[in-house]
């Protein structure tokens, strides 16, 4: 097992290892075959070898080689189900990927072996006015990697349309390259539905992988002061080092209190704590707030937190249904909108971001397994702490040459 914390961990901040290439961020065995992890049913994976598909119209075939384990991939093997999509045969996991050609399809004159590429692994039909409306992520034909009953990319070769497989600067590791994807997520849900402005100040729920990368970028994108809030100490000490002007852990509620009434209360405390600034106080609250955890709790305080004609972005999936402060919204007139996943130009944004030294994106990997040891990976995500007991932020499995 190779299982390795990367620079900067909360309480750590001495690097413990550095990524040993621009290919591999362990030093890992050539790929045997097709090899891939697959989900057979709840709580049941295996590697299994398979036979590697023949490339279509428009496909390139791509070598994995890194890869991030998304919540919504240890969601699957606990659950086998996220809302409608439900696990009803074995399906291979992963889709947080990045790698190298190896073949080229027919009618693809835009790649070629070699071309070090971030897979984008949702790919939709491309003819219906979603798509051509640039709104593909809405697209009712998706095919996205991982979600019943489309296989992902932990395997050692991955066939994806040409178009979605984006080549990355040699000064990008693959490493970092898998991250365009969760890094499209903030990005998306940051600047293309948030609309983040110079000079904004910006509230972020959540510091986990998105809520980490979305603070990111409202900084990238030039926000007055970014604040995160989240319950765990440590997470808020990484983000402080990493993306957060300040950050606020909010408090239980208080005894006769109803959750609603807590949430306003801790919007009240935030506001008027040293987390804040004089700039958030005088207008009544943020510009911008960004939820990334799903948690009823956090959507309240951010509808309290938000000062009068903000905007506010839900990212996180959560439960349903929920009790909301409606009246805050109207009297407030506040934008509430949604974010999923990512669309057009998203990933070439992401990239840019990295590649011209904007965000630190490797930052946030605090766990590295190589391929065979994938399952351990999962277990270490699914407990939130790897097995030298530090906090998991962002786990990645490494994977062999072809």
């Amino acid at each position: 097992m190779n299982n390795v914390s990367a620079q900067d961990v909360p309480g750590n901040p001495a690097p413990k290892a550095a990524p040993l290439g621009r290919d591999n961020s362990l030093q890992v065995p050539k790929a045997d075959g097709n090899l891939s992890l697959m989900l057979n049913k709840v709580d049941d994976m295996t590697f299994e070898q398979r036979e590697r598909k023949p490339l279509k119209e428009g496909e390139v075939e791509v070598n994995i080689r890194q890869t991030g384990i998304c919540g919504s991939d240890v969601h699957y093997w606990c659950h086998g189900r996220i809302g409608d999509f439900v696990l009803t045969k074995p399906m291979c996991l992963g889709h947080e990927s990045a790698g190298i050609v190896t073949q080229v399809g027919p009618g693809v004159d835009s790649h070629k072996v070699g071309d070090r590429v971030a897979l984008e692994p949702g790919v939709p039909c491309l003819r219906c006015d979603l798509c051509k409306g640039g709104l593909y992520n809405h697209c009712e034909k998706m095919a996205f990697a991982a979600t019943p009953p489309f296989d992902g990319t932990l395997a050692t070769y991955y066939n994806l349309n040409a178009s979605f497989a984006h080549k990355v600067p040699d000064t990008l590791t693959l490493e970092e390259a898998s991250l365009m994807e969760p890094l499209s997520v903030a990005v998306y849900a940051t600047v293309y539905q948030g609309k983040v402005a110079p000079l904004q100040n910006v509230l972020v729920f959540g510091a986990g992988p998105i809520g980490l990368l979305s603070a990111a970028v409202a900084r990238a994108f030039g926000a007055k002061k970014v604040v995160v809030v989240d319950i765990v100490d440590s997470k808020l000490q990484f983000a402080k080092s990493f993306c957060a002007d300040a950050t606020y852990k909010p408090s239980m509620p208080k005894e006769g209190e109803t959750r609603v009434q807590g949430s306003e209360r801790n919007a009240q405390e935030l506001i008027a704590s040293e987390a804040s600034s004089d700039d958030i106080r005088s207008k009544g609250g943020f510009d911008l707030v960004l939820e990334c955890t799903g948690a009823e709790p956090c959507i309240q305080m951010g509808l309290f937190a938000a000062k009068k004609r903000s905007r506010f972005v839900q990212i996180g999936m959560g439960g349903s249904p929920l009790s909301l402060p409606i009246h805050r919204i109207g009297i407030y007139e506040i934008e509430m909108v949604g974010s999923f996943r990512y669309g057009a130009g998203v990933y070439r944004t992401a990239i840019d971001l990295v590649a011209t030294g904007k965000i630190d994106v490797s930052r946030i990997v605090t766990h590295r397994y190589a391929f065979k040891d994938a399952i351990l990976a999962f277990e270490a995500t699914k407990k939130g702490k790897g097995e030298d007991g530090e906090q998991c932020i962002k786990v990645q499995i490494a994977q062999g040459e072809a």
